[in-house]
């Protein structure tokens, strides 16, 4: 079925390109690329067993430790569950049954596969309840599937920008029914336990659905009996996931964002705030420079070049199909695509203590607009051709990616090797170079350090990864992600003066190990004391980067003693 009150018709001559089976006949038959289409996304899947994804190792410990904190002695004592409902539970509904019948890496890695596959999914299913047929565009929509928010590692979100397109799909395709309103209640509720980003992206594209139903030819009559039946139609959907966030985590949420941005409060002024704050910040020209890199979100690599050829090819390929009449659109989705790009321009970071919160906007608008758009081929060469240059594209971009991913197993090797060093049970403080030797966040880092070792900008993909040392070492470490309104897991009264509060994951910077007294700069660390006393705390400090630190001339702080030298970890055992 066509939503026609959603979809545009073709632009002239378009119409001559209609058959009685919907153009459908002039391509290719879509079940001979879907395949390898799907083969060149599970590639990377399948050939490394640790994929450089920023938050990804730390979301696998987390798992672990809710998998065994009951039987084994020394989680038990020092992490516990927490019942708090929190809005970023998908990984864990997902990965704690797939973990309790597959070894732990491989359960992340099918996972990650679900999570591609689904929101390719999501976007085939959507076009086809659009446009009311199957077809190839929506393929375009594999060249996002390893964008920004996977390749940070952000687990539930990945997962759940596939739902989000579900049920989207369905919402749009029981308008008129009245099963439409308790199924959107129920993806709602589960959409709030996904992400809470998930919810509210959802949430903005029925805004978008419902709105276009007053506009245009055989419009829905602006009267104020329908927009009241409407206004409680979203009410019905929102009551539930309100009164959970708010009665729940919103608080913790909100403190966390103001600390990040500098407020003494916690009102929803703070909100307020916090959007003066980012627009404020896009007044800067360096800003600029981040949301441009933040544009290539959608197709994020590890080659800028190819990045933006690709993303110039789609847009390109969507203006030349225009003008040629091939292309038509919903305009539901267009507005849905104008709302996310305002909203990345718009919505701060940190929002609700979720970090990278914008590009996920944006990515959302690239799916919608190839999922929002159809373009019918004028003949099945120009659909083969269009095939052709796809999975070139796509072979293309999935060997760079793989050879990127191949290259970061030796990091990963090289923390085994210091890992190795440490006996289970003992404490580890993660700390890496730091600035001061040109490390992390500089463009020196850039430089210096190969794709595979940083991403999001210059963020370290290595921040998370001495994480397995509580999956394979069974040992503490501060930076395991615990904050009590964002994660399902906390650590135990006795070791809460070890573990970060805020700023979950982000290394000790290794100058604070000699200098405590500037452990209160805010752009140094985060304010957690974790770090004070360290020698007290902990039995060893892991240090990331150690190429760049010796090369900076840098020595361990007193207390410390190297017991093993690596390519970029080292691990020094502290003397009391």
């Amino acid at each position: 079925m066509d939503h026609s009150g959603l979809s545009q018709a073709p632009g002239p001559g378009a119409a001559a390109l209609r058959t009685d089976t919907g153009a459908g006949a002039w391509s290719p038959p879509l079940l001979l690329v879907l395949p390898v289409i799907l083969a060149l996304l599970l590639l990377p899947l399948i050939l490394v067993e640790m994929p450089p994804l920023l938050d990804y190792p730390n979301h696998l410990a987390r798992v672990d430790v809710l998998l065994h904190y009951r039987t084994d002695p020394f989680l038990g004592d020092h992490y516990t569950a927490s019942l708090t409902p929190v809005p970023n539970l998908l990984m864990e509904a997902v990965m704690l049954p797939l973990a309790s019948v597959l070894p732990l890496y491989i359960a992340g890695r099918v996972y990650m596969a679900l999570a591609g596959l689904l929101t390719l999914f999501g976007a085939l299913l959507l076009n086809r309840t659009l446009f009311g047929r199957w077809s190839l565009w929506p393929l375009c929509g594999a060249l996002f599937i390893y964008n920004a928010t996977l390749i940070g590692g952000f687990m539930s979100f990945s997962l759940g920008l596939g739902f989000l397109l579900v049920a989207l799909s369905l919402w749009i395709a029981l308008a008129g029914r009245r099963w439409q309103v308790p199924v959107g209640m129920g993806c709602a509720l589960f959409l709030y336990f996904a992400h809470a980003i998930v919810l509210g992206s959802f949430l903005l594209c029925l805004f978008a659905v419902e709105a276009v139903k007053y506009v245009g030819q055989g419009r829905k009559p602006p009267t104020l009996a329908n927009l009241g039946r409407d206004a409680l139609r979203f009410a019905a959907l929102l009551v539930l996931p309100v009164a959970l966030f708010a009665g729940t985590v919103g608080t913790h949420l909100l403190q966390s964002d103001a600390a990040a941005v500098g407020a003494r409060d916690s009102t929803p002024v703070l909100l307020l705030k916090e959007v003066y704050w980012r627009l404020k910040k896009l007044t800067e020209l360096k800003q600029w420079g981040y949301r441009l890199h933040d544009m290539l979100a959608p197709v994020l690599n590890y080659n800028t070049l190819l990045d933006v050829a690709t993303l110039l090819l789609i847009l390109g390929g969507m203006v030349a199909a225009r003008l040629a009449g091939w292309l038509r659109a919903a305009p539901a989705m267009m507005l849905a695509v104008g709302l996310f790009v305002l909203a990345f321009f718009v919505v701060p970071d940190p929002f609700f203590g979720t970090y990278f919160v914008s590009i996920r906007f944006w990515i959302l608008a690239a799916f919608l607009l190839v999922a929002g758009t159809d373009i019918r081929f004028p003949s099945a060469r120009a659909a083969a051709a269009f095939a052709a240059g796809l999975l070139a594209l796509l072979t293309v971009r999935t060997g760079v990616l793989t050879f990127n991913w191949l290259a970061y197993e030796d990091d990963v090797a090289d923390l085994r090797r210091a890992m190795e060093r440490i006996e289970p049970g003992r404490s580890v403080l993660i700390a890496w170079a730091g600035q001061e030797a040109g490390c992390c966040n500089t463009r020196e880092f850039l430089l210096t350090q190969p794709p595979w070792r940083h991403a999001l900008v210059a963020l370290p993909s290595l921040i998370h990864l001495p994480s397995l040392i509580t999956v394979e070492r069974r040992a503490f470490v501060p930076t395991l992600f615990s904050h009590p309104g964002k994660q399902p897991l906390t650590v135990t009264q006795p070791y809460r003066d070890r573990c970060m509060a805020i700023y979950e994951g982000v290394p000790v910077d290794v100058r604070l190990l000699s200098r405590p007294e500037e452990a209160t700069l805010r752009d140094h660390v985060e304010p957690c004391p974790h770090y004070i006393g360290w020698r007290d705390k902990y039995d060893y400090v892991l240090v990331m980067f150690s190429n760049v630190f010796h090369a900076a001339g840098l020595t361990p702080p007193p207390g410390a003693q190297e017991v093993y030298r690596g390519t970029v970890f080292d691990l020094w055992r502290v003397e009391r």
